[in-house]
């Protein structure tokens, strides 16, 4: 199945994938094909490509380009993922996997205001406002409230929607459907609020409930202790943000959405520091 091409870290599999696509969508559709649209001499270029016998030179990688109708922003990761794939440089490589992380699309996220209190304060809150667009309620409180794991009482859900209302996390349209004003709300991967805190802390004890409340075809929960230095951990924690990014776009790409989860993510220490490193996770 073919996904945004920033999902891919090797652009065989991405051609792959192209190929099977357009192969589902126009049966007309062949290698052959392909290499005429690209502008390519050899029809046999795109399998030979994919098979890894020829390497995709700077010139066919501008026909590739031009054979995949690729946009601007699609055609520069392609671009940077093929030089990550077949460099044999390690610096190299690792440029160009910057270059692709950099090149990444980001999901517009609404920051939330530190002082915005009352947001987090309440963490059905956050429930509300994506139950409030997916499911068919009409304004009755009564089934809302109902919807939420662990439910809430019926005013809470009444409360909680006026807030989100008020607040601009919600707007309500002429046909009386809730939709949200901003498709993602983070409060930002460094804010010590309290009300973040205690958010956080609430939905850890989820976490701990649902081993017990959800099969294991409804819920995943996977865990490994490691041994790790301060830059270790702190790539670790570029890669949790940059997950979470790309958790945000999958979610921006669901159409279909019927049900509200949360992803937690932990890292933290289960041993004491070594002596003059205390504080190094800071």
């Amino acid at each position: 199945m073919l996904q945004r091409i920033e999902f891919y870290d090797d652009f065989k599999a991405y051609l792959r994938d192209y190929y099977s696509e357009e192969k589902r969508r126009f049966p007309y559709f062949s290698h052959r094909y392909f290499c005429r649209k690209a502008g390519l001499k050899s029809p046999s270029h795109f399998l030979e490509i994919i098979e890894g016998r020829r390497k995709l030179t700077s010139k066919m990688l501008d026909a590739f380009i031009k054979g995949m109708s690729l946009t601007e922003s699609d055609a520069n990761y392609f671009t940077a993922l093929v030089n990550f794939s077949q460099s044999k440089n390690s610096t190299e490589k690792q440029q160009f996997l910057l270059q692709m992380r950099g090149l990444k699309r980001k999901v517009k996220q609404a920051l939330v205001s530190t002082n915005h209190y009352a947001y987090y304060a309440k963490w059905y809150n956050v429930v509300v406002r994506e139950l409030a667009c997916l499911i068919d309620w009409h304004d009755d409180y009564e089934i809302l409230a109902k919807s939420v794991v662990p439910r809430i009482k019926k005013s809470e859900a009444r409360e909680s929607i006026q807030f989100l209302l008020d607040a601009g996390f919600l707007a309500k349209n002429p046909d009386g459907r809730y939709v949200q004003q901003e498709p993602a709300i983070t409060s930002g991967s460094e804010v010590c609020s309290l009300a973040i805190r205690s958010y956080n802390r609430f939905m850890a004890e989820r976490a701990q409930k649902a081993i017990e409340e959800f099969p294991t075809s409804e819920r995943d929960i996977q865990s490994v202790t490691i041994g790790i230095s301060r830059d270790g951990y702190r790539l670790i924690k570029q890669e949790m943000q940059e997950f979470i990014n790309r958790v945000i776009r999958i979610v921006d790409d669901d159409k279909n959405a019927k049900q509200v989860y949360n992803v937690n993510i932990h890292l933290f220490p289960l041993s004491v520091a070594k002596p003059g490193e205390e504080g190094a996770h800071e």
